[in-house]
């Protein structure tokens, strides 16, 4: 604030303009009060504050760049905003990004086909061949119960695995709790746990 004129010097126009000085100074003080207020309350009724967009910046947004499709696959479509994508979307999509590279980093195709084929009791039944059996003739699947002795079974079994994983139009997806599911084309396909254990085989969606 500038000092006010010198005593002795005030004539009216020196007191005028020393009043027009405090009140600028004044007037200047109340403007950064108000806009200081003005910016505490609306980061009390939850507007974006500037350390808001410091934690934006350090979050990329995963799901502004998905089609409502994969939207869908990660749990953000209908989950309740107009736009179908709220923030525990967002960090379900970052989790189930991290769980996919994760499973790829820990198991190759030979090791889901080897899961399947692990023997699972002492007649040497394997995995995916118990799961078969267990799977076979459910009402609408399409999957027949298998014939011949235990190794004809496994053999069976192993084909179809391999077609599955081998096939380049299989569509993969994943699942929620970490594990995954590949598709043929038409529908019929195998699901692997979050550990790399065979699951079970797939009728075609209805």
């Amino acid at each position: 604030m500038p000092p006010p004129p010198i005593a002795g010097s005030n004539t009216g126009e020196a007191v005028n303009e020393a009043n027009q000085t405090i009140a600028s100074a004044l007037d200047k003080k109340l403007k950064e009060m108000g806009e200081s207020i003005d910016k505490a309350t609306q980061c009390s009724f939850g507007r974006v504050c500037s350390s808001d967009y410091v934690d934006n910046e350090s979050q990329p947004n995963v799901g502004k760049n998905l089609t409502n499709e994969e939207k869908s696959q990660y749990g953000g479509v209908g989950s309740g905003s107009p736009s179908g994508w709220e923030p525990q979307d967002e960090e379900n999509a970052r989790t189930q990004q991290s769980d996919s590279k994760n499973f790829d980093d820990k198991f190759k195709k030979s090791d889901l086909v080897s899961s399947a084929n692990k023997p699972i009791n002492n007649q040497g039944l394997s995995a995916g061949a118990r799961a078969w059996e267990k799977h076979a003739g459910r009402p609408g699947g399409i999957f027949e119960p298998l014939k011949g002795n235990v190794t004809q079974k496994n053999e069976a079994a192993s084909r179809f695995v391999n077609e599955v994983l081998n096939n380049k139009n299989t569509v993969r997806t994943d699942l929620s709790k970490g594990g995954i599911e590949y598709r043929l084309p038409d529908g019929r396909g195998v699901r692997y746990n979050s550990d790399g254990s065979f699951s079970g085989f797939l009728d075609p969606k209805r």
